[in-house]
């Protein structure tokens, strides 16, 4: 059952990881708004991502000394200031400042939540919980990717950001209500140098990068092959994208098996049937009912393969979490980047499944990294 905390954690992640997803399918209307073309506008999730990046490595550490708490309740603060600066930017400059700023906040905001959840859940099910946390996700990548375009098209593309502000608005007011605090006892200041001579941070990082890399390398793609290859519109790609994102939650019923398994089971399984799904995609993903139907498979491993991966992390050291899941959150935005970058060339020479073929080798890559791992053996 999700307590109220816990709840509270999976509604923050919501509306975080939804302010970092709803610019892709609205660029076309805020081009048309604001001046420019939408490639122009994209610009702003570059500068969200970028600072969400620094900030992750920078200013997360700062949770490790005050709390993630009281982070978590500052992060919130300048997330809203981005929102509102957002929906009142007079120009697209002006929007790449706000969503800039909005990354400081998120930088801070997402290792301080995956901190919380381990935390602030019942003995013995702390990955369970983070599974219940990250399911978050789930709901900014549907109201995301698929409420912001239909709601740009009814009310304007300024109403997408209206109504993240007022969900980080009860965010911020639920933060009053339910108590976050954590024992501090144990608090000292960190840096990214000190969160990088945790034993065993270099290989979990290696294995979270290995992970979210594969994983934007084809999910940057999917669009244009469902464009390009399958004839089909943006609908297409919205129900692929539903069908990936239905997965995701769903792995959270599955979560309190997999937490019986030992750690090393649990990375061997989440990233094994990684491969195997990119596999699939490469050799069905021709076909569209398949690869909808693959990507609902793809949301559920994936879910366990970051539940792996950030309980990992958080495990290594609890002295210095905020530090390390700053390194881990400064993993994954850059692999957003480096995602579209890299695999763009194999895309334009050899489509999806160029694309899909170099996931597989990415997360066969942390199989091989999880079999000879010290620090999963001991977990």
């Amino acid at each position: 059952m999700m307590t109220p905390p816990i709840a509270l954690l999976t509604a923050a992640i919501a509306v975080v990881g939804a302010n970092s997803m709803v610019l892709a399918p609205i660029t076309g209307a805020v081009a048309l708004d604001l001046g420019g073309d939408p490639a122009e506008i994209v610009q702003a999730a570059a500068a969200y991502g970028l600072t969400t990046a620094a900030s992750a490595i920078l200013l997360a550490p700062r949770g490790d000394v005050i709390g993630p708490h009281k982070a978590l309740y500052q992060a919130v603060i300048v997330i809203l200031i981005s929102m509102v600066a957002s929906v009142f930017a007079p120009t697209k400059w002006a929007l790449i400042l706000a969503q800039g700023f909005g990354g400081i906040g998120a930088g801070v905001a997402i290792p301080s939540i995956y901190a919380l959840a381990p935390q602030l859940a019942p003995r013995g099910q702390e990955k369970r919980t983070m599974g219940l946390v990250l399911s978050g996700w789930t709901l900014a990548l549907v109201g995301g990717v698929a409420g912001s375009g239909f709601l740009a098209e009814w009310a304007g593309w300024r109403a997408v950001y209206v109504v993240l502000a007022l969900a980080i608005v009860a965010v911020f007011a639920a933060m009053h209500r339910i108590d976050l605090t954590v024992d501090m006892s144990r608090a000292r200041a960190t840096s990214p140098l000190t969160a990088l001579r945790v034993p065993g941070v270099w290989r979990g990082l290696f294995a979270a990068g290995a992970l979210m890399l594969g994983f934007y390398g084809t999910y940057a793609f999917i669009g244009a092959h469902v464009h390009d290859a399958l004839g089909r519109g943006t609908d297409g790609a919205g129900f692929v994208t539903l069908f990936y994102g239905t997965g995701f939650g769903l792995a959270a019923l599955i979560d309190k098996y997999v937490d019986r398994l030992p750690q090393r089971s649990a990375g061997m399984l989440s990233f094994s049937g990684l491969t195997l799904v990119y596999l699939a995609q490469a050799a069905f993903g021709g076909a569209f009912v398949a690869l909808a139907g693959i990507a609902l498979i793809w949301g559920i491993v994936q879910h366990l393969g970051l539940n792996f991966v950030v309980s990992r992390l958080a495990a290594l050291d609890a002295s210095q979490r905020g530090a390390v899941l700053g390194l881990n959150s400064a993993m994954t935005y850059l692999a957003v980047t480096g995602g579209a970058l890299a695999f763009r060339p194999a895309y334009e020479s050899g489509g999806l499944v160029l694309c899909n073929l170099l996931s597989a080798v990415c997360v066969a890559a942390a199989v091989v990294e999880s079999l000879t791992a010290r620090d999963v053996e001991a977990a």
